[in-house]
């Protein structure tokens, strides 16, 4: 679906025990991680501020106390200065400027080098429904999404920050747009980091979640290889055997005396067995929520 552009440079961010005060007031505290393209990663955080502060970061707004930051092979103040950082693309910078989608196209990708032909984004854009002529004012609010999601990525930038742009999108077109995302990594061998209030969305879109409570980033988790998503099961009752369910992989959200909650990935008919005790009166299946999966991870 994506275009051929040719591959860019390989992008690497690389934070060594980093600590980091954003002009915005938000920070990152004594964090060390590497990421290298081409791939697709995703924060969970209770707020915005981790990646409010890497934003910043790239952008040398704040001022590093402690630690030291890569990017490319390279110290970050020398690309900042030698280039105006050019390797990074905010979705917050995309706006829909002029009538029609063809103008919004060209008012976009006007005064920036190294980016996509105006008919190189058109394509992109037919291929989801999207044509030239259309009034920007006339498209849905999920198609104005997907419109500035396209023109962010035509900026060829290798290094792309999405935020959480997959939320405004309906189920259907998170996924078009995942694999759209997914499909620019590889050809274009770029980083690309988003954020989501929703688990089901950074399970399925990712290759590594990184969980960051506050400041602090507490793990990683690698979930290329999982083919089911985080839910949360709550049994009413007494009598359900906690240690077994946690050989099967559950975590322990909540333990009660007539009530245990716990996170659980998998199949969850292994569990069923475990379910089976008449002093069980109910069973809830729920999504998991960012809450539930910074309490575990």
């Amino acid at each position: 679906m994506f275009l051929n552009l040719g591959g860019l440079d390989l992008s690497s961010i690389v934070l060594d025990n980093l600590t980091f005060d954003a002009k915005s007031g938000d920070q990152l505290e004594n964090v060390s991680l590497e990421l290298a393209s081409p791939q697709v990663i995703a924060f969970c955080s209770n707020d915005n501020g981790a990646t409010t502060a890497l934003k910043q970061l790239l952008d040398a707004q704040g001022s590093i106390e402690e630690g030291s930051v890569l990017v490319n092979g390279e110290p970050l103040g020398k690309v900042n200065r030698r280039h105006g950082n050019p390797l990074v693309a905010h979705f917050d910078d995309i706006e829909l400027k002029g009538k029609t989608v063809l103008k919004a196209v060209k008012n976009c990708l006007k005064h920036h080098q190294n980016v996509l032909t105006i008919d190189q984004t058109n394509q992109m854009l037919e291929s989801l429904g999207i044509v030239p002529g259309r009034r920007v004012a006339d498209l849905t609010p999920d198609e104005q999404q997907k419109l500035r999601i396209v023109l962010l990525l035509s900026w060829c930038r290798p290094i792309v920050l999405l935020d959480d742009a997959f939320d405004d999108l309906d189920e259907d077109s998170r996924l078009t747009m995942s694999e759209l995302v997914a499909d620019y990594t590889k050809k274009t061998d770029s980083l690309v980091i988003f954020t989501s209030q929703d688990v089901s969305t950074l399970m399925r879109f990712s290759k590594v979640i990184y969980y960051f409570e506050g400041s602090h980033l507490t793990s990683a988790r690698n979930v290329e290889m999982l083919d089911s998503v985080d839910c949360v099961v709550t049994i009413i009752g007494t009598g359900f055997p906690v240690e077994n369910a946690v050989k099967l992989g559950a975590h322990m959200l909540e333990e009660a005396p007539k009530e245990t909650r716990f996170l659980f990935t998998g199949n969850i008919q292994v569990l069923l067995p475990l379910m089976e005790q008449s002093t069980i009166t109910d069973v809830r299946i729920e999504d998991a929520t960012v809450e539930d999966e910074l309490m575990t991870w």
